[in-house]
Protein backbone atom coordinates (compact mmCIF):
# COMPACT_ATOMS: atom_id res chain seq x y z
CA UNK A 1 0.00 0.00 0.00
CA UNK A 2 3.44 2.41 0.34
CA UNK A 3 3.26 2.55 -3.04
CA UNK A 4 -0.13 2.86 -3.62
CA UNK A 5 0.28 6.27 -1.32
CA UNK A 6 3.14 7.16 -3.33
CA UNK A 7 1.08 7.17 -6.44
CA UNK A 8 -1.16 9.90 -4.96
CA UNK A 9 1.26 11.98 -4.04
CA UNK A 10 2.84 11.47 -7.27
CA UNK A 11 -0.22 12.09 -9.24
CA UNK A 12 -1.07 15.47 -6.75
CA UNK A 13 2.45 17.03 -7.54
CA UNK A 14 2.06 16.65 -11.43
CA UNK A 15 -1.69 17.84 -11.16
CA UNK A 16 -0.19 20.99 -9.02
CA UNK A 17 3.13 21.54 -11.91
CA UNK A 18 0.35 21.32 -14.84
CA UNK A 19 -1.99 23.58 -13.06
CA UNK A 20 0.96 26.28 -12.64
CA UNK A 21 2.12 25.49 -16.38
CA UNK A 22 -1.52 26.59 -17.04
CA UNK A 23 -1.59 29.36 -15.89
CA UNK A 24 1.88 30.24 -17.11
CA UNK A 25 0.60 29.52 -20.56
CA UNK A 26 -2.49 31.65 -19.99
CA UNK A 27 -0.23 34.83 -19.09
CA UNK A 28 1.95 34.37 -22.23
CA UNK A 29 -1.10 34.30 -24.48
CA UNK A 30 -1.79 38.16 -23.13
CA UNK A 31 1.57 38.66 -23.82
CA UNK A 32 2.46 37.88 -26.97
CA UNK A 33 -1.57 39.12 -27.52
CA UNK A 34 -0.18 42.76 -25.98
CA UNK A 35 3.77 41.82 -27.94
CA UNK A 36 5.26 42.55 -24.55
CA UNK A 37 8.31 40.80 -24.75
CA UNK A 38 9.70 41.21 -21.76
CA UNK A 39 7.14 39.15 -20.31
CA UNK A 40 7.24 36.90 -23.37
CA UNK A 41 10.87 35.84 -22.23
CA UNK A 42 10.04 35.65 -18.57
CA UNK A 43 7.50 33.46 -18.70
CA UNK A 44 9.43 31.32 -21.21
CA UNK A 45 11.84 30.93 -18.60
CA UNK A 46 9.17 29.83 -16.21
CA UNK A 47 8.02 27.05 -18.46
CA UNK A 48 10.96 26.21 -19.11
CA UNK A 49 11.62 25.43 -15.01
CA UNK A 50 7.78 23.91 -14.83
CA UNK A 51 8.54 21.46 -17.88
CA UNK A 52 11.79 20.13 -16.22
CA UNK A 53 9.88 19.43 -13.34
CA UNK A 54 7.13 18.09 -14.60
CA UNK A 55 9.69 16.00 -17.04
CA UNK A 56 11.34 15.03 -13.00
CA UNK A 57 7.70 14.08 -11.80
CA UNK A 58 6.70 12.05 -14.82
CA UNK A 59 9.74 9.96 -14.10
CA UNK A 60 9.21 9.21 -10.52
CA UNK A 61 5.43 8.20 -11.87
CA UNK A 62 7.25 5.57 -13.87
CA UNK A 63 8.83 4.48 -11.25
CA UNK A 64 5.64 4.47 -9.09
CA UNK A 65 3.53 2.79 -11.52
CA UNK A 66 5.86 0.07 -11.85
CA UNK A 67 6.36 -0.58 -8.20
CA UNK A 68 2.94 -0.59 -7.58
CA UNK A 69 1.70 -3.14 -9.97
CA UNK A 70 4.63 -5.18 -9.16
CA UNK A 71 3.10 -5.10 -5.45
CA UNK A 72 -0.69 -5.90 -7.41
CA UNK A 73 0.84 -8.82 -8.80
CA UNK A 74 0.33 -6.87 -12.49
CA UNK A 75 3.32 -6.78 -14.95
CA UNK A 76 5.90 -3.46 -14.50
CA UNK A 77 4.60 -1.91 -17.76
CA UNK A 78 1.24 -1.61 -16.26
CA UNK A 79 -0.84 1.36 -16.94
CA UNK A 80 -2.50 3.39 -14.34
CA UNK A 81 -5.69 2.46 -15.03
CA UNK A 82 -4.85 -1.33 -15.37
CA UNK A 83 -3.57 -0.80 -11.72
CA UNK A 84 -6.57 1.10 -10.45
CA UNK A 85 -8.54 -1.82 -11.27
CA UNK A 86 -6.62 -4.32 -9.06
CA UNK A 87 -6.84 -1.83 -6.22
CA UNK A 88 -9.01 -1.77 -3.35
CA UNK A 89 -12.15 0.41 -3.14
CA UNK A 90 -10.93 2.88 -0.71
CA UNK A 91 -7.49 3.69 -2.75
CA UNK A 92 -9.46 3.78 -6.44
CA UNK A 93 -11.49 6.56 -4.86
CA UNK A 94 -8.66 8.64 -3.96
CA UNK A 95 -6.81 7.58 -7.32
CA UNK A 96 -9.38 7.68 -10.18
CA UNK A 97 -10.04 11.44 -9.52
CA UNK A 98 -6.80 12.55 -9.73
CA UNK A 99 -5.90 10.16 -12.95
CA UNK A 100 -8.88 12.53 -14.44
CA UNK A 101 -7.93 15.43 -13.21
CA UNK A 102 -4.72 14.64 -14.37
CA UNK A 103 -5.63 14.18 -17.80
CA UNK A 104 -8.03 17.37 -17.91
CA UNK A 105 -5.08 19.22 -17.09
CA UNK A 106 -2.57 17.52 -19.53
CA UNK A 107 -5.29 18.90 -22.04
CA UNK A 108 -5.74 21.93 -21.36
CA UNK A 109 -2.05 22.64 -21.01
CA UNK A 110 -1.75 20.80 -24.43
CA UNK A 111 -4.43 23.14 -26.48
CA UNK A 112 -3.05 26.03 -24.54
CA UNK A 113 0.94 25.75 -26.03
CA UNK A 114 -0.50 25.04 -29.82
CA UNK A 115 -2.37 28.25 -29.31
CA UNK A 116 0.43 30.17 -28.35
CA UNK A 117 2.46 28.79 -30.61
CA UNK A 118 0.03 29.63 -33.42
CA UNK A 119 0.42 32.84 -32.06
CA UNK A 120 3.69 33.51 -32.45
CA UNK A 121 4.52 32.31 -35.40
CA UNK A 122 1.70 34.35 -36.79
CA UNK A 123 3.58 37.46 -34.65
CA UNK A 124 6.96 36.11 -36.46
CA UNK A 125 5.43 35.70 -39.62
CA UNK A 126 4.60 39.42 -39.45
CA UNK A 127 7.94 40.88 -38.39
CA UNK A 128 9.28 39.15 -41.10
CA UNK A 129 7.18 40.07 -43.82
CA UNK A 130 7.86 43.44 -42.13
CA UNK A 131 11.68 43.14 -42.47
CA UNK A 132 11.58 41.92 -46.02
CA UNK A 133 10.04 44.72 -46.55
CA UNK A 134 12.14 47.26 -44.92
CA UNK A 135 14.84 45.59 -46.62
CA UNK A 136 13.05 46.22 -50.43
CA UNK A 137 12.77 49.23 -49.78
CA UNK A 138 16.33 49.99 -48.46
CA UNK A 139 18.21 47.61 -50.53
CA UNK A 140 16.56 49.94 -53.76
CA UNK A 141 18.91 52.18 -55.90
CA UNK A 142 19.52 53.31 -59.36
CA UNK A 143 22.36 53.06 -60.87
CA UNK A 144 24.89 53.40 -63.92
CA UNK A 145 25.85 50.47 -65.89
CA UNK A 146 29.82 49.61 -66.89
CA UNK A 147 28.56 51.38 -70.54
CA UNK A 148 26.60 54.32 -68.81
CA UNK A 149 23.19 52.49 -69.21
CA UNK A 150 20.47 53.11 -66.10
CA UNK A 151 20.30 49.91 -64.28
CA UNK A 152 17.30 49.79 -62.29
CA UNK A 153 17.68 45.68 -61.37
CA UNK A 154 20.99 46.21 -59.34
CA UNK A 155 20.68 45.72 -55.81
CA UNK A 156 23.20 47.85 -53.48
CA UNK A 157 22.80 49.52 -50.10
CA UNK A 158 22.26 48.81 -46.87
CA UNK A 159 21.84 45.38 -45.38
CA UNK A 160 20.94 44.56 -41.83
CA UNK A 161 22.31 42.39 -39.76
CA UNK A 162 20.63 40.60 -36.69
CA UNK A 163 22.77 40.88 -33.89
CA UNK A 164 22.31 37.96 -32.16
CA UNK A 165 23.40 35.96 -35.49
Amino acid sequence: MAAANRLVEILKEQLTVMRELQLVLQEEQKAISGLDTASMELLNGQKELLVARQRAIAEQLRQGLTETAVQFGLSPSATLTDIITKMPQAMKVELEPLQQAAKQAGSAVSVLANQNRGMLERFLGVVNDSLGYILRILNTSNTYGVRGTYLSSVQAGAVMVSKEA
